[in-house]
């Protein structure tokens, strides 16, 4: 650990924060041996820093993994509100239809990364909302 340190100290990078919940790793599942921890960070030295001066790294809930994803937000206004964040659902890939579903929604996705990605996010919303409301 002494080393990670000294290696981050030789290339300036410094940890940028977090919001969220505190921790990024979590072991165990009773409270007597609930184990967690901030393993995961977000660095980066002055220069990027200037260059993104709104940046917040947000820890996100995990569900399989026992590492919280981790998310940098760059954007210089919070597009990102709590009540329109996308939060993908488990039992989305225990439906028959998904995968067939999913690598269509990327295919027909057009533009550059980031709109595929909102392409295929909304595409992939609207028909998981579709599949819930046949089965109630």
């Amino acid at each position: 650990m002494e080393l990670f340190r000294e290696t981050l100290d030789i290339c300036q990078l410094s940890d940028v924060g977090y919001t969220g919940r505190w921790f990024t790793w979590e072991r165990g599942n009773l409270p007597e041996t609930n184990i967690q921890e901030r393993l995961d960070r977000g660095v980066a030295n002055a220069s990027w820093i200037s260059m993104f001066p709104e940046v917040r790294v947000e820890h996100l809930v995990h569900s399989f993994s026992d590492h919280c994803p981790i998310f940098v937000n760059t954007n210089k206004e919070d597009k990102w509100e709590r009540t329109n964040q996308f939060k993908f659902e488990a039992w989305w890939i225990m439906e028959d239809s998904f995968v067939d579903e999913a690598k269509r929604l990327w295919e027909i996705a057009s533009g550059d990364f980031l709109q595929k990605m909102e392409m295929f996010r909304k595409g992939l919303v609207k028909k998981m909302k579709q599949v819930q409301r046949k089965k109630q």
